[in-house]
């Protein structure tokens, strides 16, 4: 592994041979996927004790029907003077409020508390699965270039040892070592490269679909106790409701498949 770092980028890739370039490629895609994923999850996150602790404070303090939950809540020391950098940062957060997964769907559920249970799920459902399809977007490709990197790597393999073999046959079997470094140092260079790329994307794969189901389930909590404090309070039975309309609804990729 050394050796290979002591390499220069171009040495490489042309001893690597022409597998080099779609792995490289891979790579790049890789990359550009994974940083604006996490961008995404970043901008897009609040976190959610903080928000349940929000949440259950204002439902004590007004109805559900009156519920102002696009309203970011106070940061520390509010009454305290700011300078440019804290008020940047201010204005990050109350944008990561309004842009959360969590915020969002509880406000489709406020809006259309007094359109009935049924109408009321229905848009639920689909703003969870709207949510979903954005935080679900290119992770099938990451998962694919993962797959595909270790294919190129294990094709560069293949046609490596071809070119070793076709040396031997060229020269009647008397060769030595230098004339099969060639194909040696292909066959090598591309596995090597292929592993390189899989390895690091399937964990960050992993580790974006375990943030996505993670906010499913934490929508699915939020609806849950939105649910339990509607049909605790006397009037819920107003706007149509049904006994059977109290249920909390479960965000997975079931439940989109189901809401397209």
């Amino acid at each position: 592994m050394f050796e290979l770092m002591q390499q220069g980028f171009f040495s490489l890739m042309q001893k690597g041979g022409f597998v080099m370039w779609p792995i490289l490629a891979a790579a790049i895609a890789a990359g550009a996927i994974i940083i604006e994923r996490l961008l995404y999850f970043f901008f897009t996150s609040y976190n959610y004790p903080r928000f349940r602790d929000t949440l259950v404070s204002r439902i004590d303090q007004n109805p559900i029907e009156s519920l102002d939950i696009l309203t970011p809540p106070a940061g520390k020391d509010d009454d305290q003077p700011r300078g440019r950098y804290g008020r940047f940062l201010e204005g990050v957060a109350q944008g990561r409020w309004r842009r959360c997964s969590f915020v969002k769907v509880t406000g489709v559920y406020i809006d259309n508390l007094k359109k009935g249970a049924r109408s009321r799920e229905e848009a639920v459902k689909r703003a969870g699965s709207e949510e979903l399809e954005g935080m679900e977007r290119h992770l099938g490709m990451l998962s694919a270039i993962a797959q595909i990197s270790t294919l190129l790597g294990l094709l560069g393999t293949v046609t490596g040892i071809i070119g070793s073999f076709a040396v031997i046959s060229r020269m009647g079997g008397q060769v030595d070592v230098s004339s099969l470094a060639g194909g040696i140092w292909e066959a090598l260079i591309t596995t090597v490269a292929g592993l390189t790329v899989a390895i690091p994307t399937q964990l960050a794969h992993i580790y974006l679909d375990r943030k996505v189901s993670a906010r499913a389930n934490r929508m699915g909590y939020t609806i849950t106790y939105l649910n339990e404090r509607h049909y605790a309070e006397p009037e819920a039975d107003c706007g149509g409701d049904s006994g059977d309309g109290g249920t909390g609804l479960r965000f997975n990729k079931e439940v989109v498949g189901e809401a397209v």
